[in-house]
Order: C-alpha cells, then structure tokens, then sequence
C-alpha cells in the first residue's frame, strides 16, 4: 500500500552554520536511516539551491553516515542509491521513496510507495503542505502524520 508519512514542525529554529535547516537535516536523517535499510532514495527539493545545501551536508556527515548520493544527472547511469533532483533536473532512476522538500505537489509522486513531506511552520508553506496532503490523499496514499519539536 502507497503511504505518506507527513512531518509537522511544532516550531521553527534557525538554519545551522552552513545554512541547512532543521527539517532539511530530518530529511538527511531520513535518508541515513532508508539507506541502512538499503532502500533507494530520491529527494526532491525546492530549487538547486537546496539541492547543493542537501549534498554538501550529506558529505560532511560522519563515515558512519556516509550515504552513496549524487546531484541529478551526475554520477553514474541511473544515478546512485540517493539523488537529489530539483524541478529543472529530474531523477534519472527508479526509487522506492521520495522525500519532498517542493513546495507544490510532485506530479511524479504516483511513481513512489512510500513519500516523507513535512508541513513547516510558516501560515504560507503550511497552507502549501495542506493542498499537497489533499492532493496525495486524492491520489490514494495513506496518509499519517508525526509531530515533531524542531529543538
């Protein structure tokens, strides 16, 4: 069964030093955990901007973490076990989950059986995360959401 796993941010806390933002490290966190679980990955962000801010944090995780990754159209044919894409530049393979950070619906989200999105604390971006969770429970995923304090 298709499901979706919504992640609502209980407050908001400020980027780190290298400007990554709490619920873009619970995304790189999520992703640690289904490549633990060998499970391919596609994130998909906002812009290239986060796309960058997204690899440059995962490759300056702990070799514990290290996670096999790459940007879209880099890296070998079909990408690897992770790929981070951006509306302008789209995944290259196949992958069980997606992990949204876009602000509109991914239409491409049919193709996945398992999604992580996360509804922010912002009226605006909360408001775009409730047409997303309309829109994927429209599509017939299972939807459950988890709170989260961003401390």
């Amino acid at each position: 069964m298709k499901k979706v796993i919504f992640y609502l941010l209980e407050n908001q806390t400020e980027a780190n030093e290298s400007g990554v933002l709490f619920y873009e490290k619970l995304a790189c966190k999520k992703i640690i955990e289904a490549w633990h679980a060998n499970q391919r990955v596609q994130i998909a962000c906002q812009d290239q901007a986060q796309a960058e801010r997204i690899d440059e944090y995962l490759w300056q995780l702990e070799t514990d973490n290290f996670v096999p990754h790459n940007l879209a159209g880099e890296g070998m044919k079909g990408g690897s076990p992770v790929e981070i894409s951006w509306p302008q530049k789209r995944s290259s393979g196949t992958r069980q989950l997606l992990i949204n950070l876009q602000e509109q619906f991914p239409e491409f989200a049919g193709v996945y059986r398992d999604i992580i999105d996360f509804v922010p604390v912002d009226e605006q971006l909360k408001s775009l995360a409730r047409e997303r969770y309309k829109l994927y429970k429209e599509a017939g995923f299972n939807l459950k959401t988890i709170s989260i304090n961003c401390e």
